[in-house]
């Protein structure tokens, strides 16, 4: 596997797999360390493990950011001199094995890693070829724990895994490739368009996202119960979220979870004294940290921030940890009805900013979008195809939303014939809509 790994990232990126190996190296000496280091020095090498780890990351991923933001700022005082911008290409996958090597030094320091494990399954956690471009962000204990028991083949186990990965090409393949050719156009052009056009682009490009996103960790997912690895969700059916906590406990779990142990539950301690705005303070700081993870940009921080604040309400009423569990009638109830189109909208909207370049075009899109023309005729074509796949793909999501994916079960108490008849729709699907992908969007970040 790690053999596999290594070779599965030079494909995509051979020129910082020796960064990868280097850092897997670091990390694990500094873990060691750590491990057997007296109380007095676990702080200081946790600091050092920490620093390390960061330091290759703002380097690689933020370093223009700070010096572009910098010289805007020395600008304003009218200083000639310019700091240099440097040519610095971004390690694929950076984003996603830093913030393992990070949770594995954490957990070695909260003694929630009781064991080391050797230097070669820790590669193989760093490493593991399904996850390193886009996650899921696995914590070190679960995963290892794979590692340690003898994995005997299970068929049911092989079956789950074949058909979480037909599901996740079918959604990368027909729904978020055949909409990025309605989206892409648009968003190049969106000043041309008028504001029912862009609120439908908005729509269509959260979905995108979604299935662009939730179709990886699918295959991810499926590709690891293969090798008889469990990985931990990523997703949990986010676009019939009914308020902004219910949406952000369905997207992105891995990434969302981490932050919540590792950032939000620190920081909301060191703020309890100051009551339901210390829980505000620690929900802004979290998620700014969201928006920061995500890129080197102004609009993914505004869409963190955003994030946070929509929290707000929630806090304030003390509906903050209350926890919806959908109801499983096919037939959505009065409650979902009114809250799953609104919290679908909002995210839709917010999502711009994932799109846009910078915040200018972030600016003048919502600007266009809420100008009077919203209330007119969309003037951009928008095939019915793409639409009865949409409406397909959210159909049999719905259907399966108490399922671990959308597929597990569909048909289990019918007849093998509509149960496999089903699978061949899928495949058939595939290749009929077939797009040639231009890489996972979540990879850049």
């Amino acid at each position: 596997m790690l053999l596999g790994s290594y070779v599965f990232y030079c494909s995509w990126s051979w020129e910082f797999v020796f960064l990868l190996i280097a850092s897997t190296g670091i990390t694990f000496f500094i873990g060691n360390k750590l491990k057997s280091a007296e109380d007095g020095k676990k702080v200081l090498w946790l600091r050092l493990g920490v620093f390390f780890v960061l330091v290759q990351l703002l380097y690689f991923k933020y370093f223009n950011f700070f010096i572009g933001n910098l010289n805007d700022f020395l600008q304003i005082f009218k200083f000639k001199s310019q700091l240099g911008l440097l040519k610095i290409l971004l390690p694929i996958g950076i984003s996603f094995y830093s913030f393992r090597m990070l949770g594995y030094l954490l957990d070695i320091k909260n003694n929630k890693l009781k064991e080391i494990p050797s230097l070669l399954d820790y590669s193989v956690f760093i490493a593991f070829f399904p996850c390193i471009i886009a996650g899921p962000i696995d914590r070190a204990m679960p995963f290892l724990n794979n590692l340690k028991v003898k994995r005997n083949f299970s068929s049911d186990q092989f079956s789950d895994g074949l058909k979480q990965i037909l599901w996740g090409l079918f959604k990368k393949l027909v729904i978020a490739e055949n909409i990025a050719t309605l989206t892409e156009p648009l968003f190049e052009s969106y000043h041309t368009l008028n504001g029912s056009a862009l609120f439908i682009g908005a729509v269509l490009y959260f979905i995108q996202l979604y299935s662009d996103f939730s179709g990886y960790s699918d295959m991810a997912i499926g590709i690891s119960k293969l090798l008889g690895i469990k990985v931990q969700p990523n997703f949990n059916y986010p676009l019939f979220a009914q308020n902004v906590a219910d949406y952000w406990r369905r997207w992105h779990i891995s990434l969302t979870s981490w932050l919540t142990e590792y950032v939000f539950t620190p920081i909301s301690i060191n703020l309890r004294d100051y009551g339901k705005y210390g829980l505000i303070m620690a929900i802004i700081i979290n998620f700014l940290a969201v928006g920061f993870w995500h890129g080197a940009e102004w609009h993914y921080i505004v869409h963190g921030l955003v994030s946070g604040i929509m929290f707000i309400p929630l806090i304030l009423k003390g509906k903050i940890n209350k926890k919806i569990k959908p109801a499983n009638n096919f037939i959505p109830t009065i409650e979902e009805l009114k809250n799953i189109p609104l919290t679908f909208i909002v995210f839709s909207l917010l999502m711009v900013l994932f799109f846009v370049k910078d915040m200018d075009m972030a600016v003048g899109y919502y600007r266009e979008m809420f100008s009077l023309s919203f209330f007119e005729f969309p003037n951009f074509k928008f095939q019915k195809e793409i639409a009865i796949l949409i409406a397909f793909t959210m159909t049999v999501e719905w259907i399966s939303r108490d399922k671990e994916f959308a597929i597990k079960e569909l048909f289990a108490k019918k007849s093998v014939v509509l149960r496999w008849g089903f699978y061949y729709v899928l495949v058939f699907l595939v290749f009929l809509f077939y797009i040639a992908p231009k890489g996972f969007i979540y990879a850049q970040f």
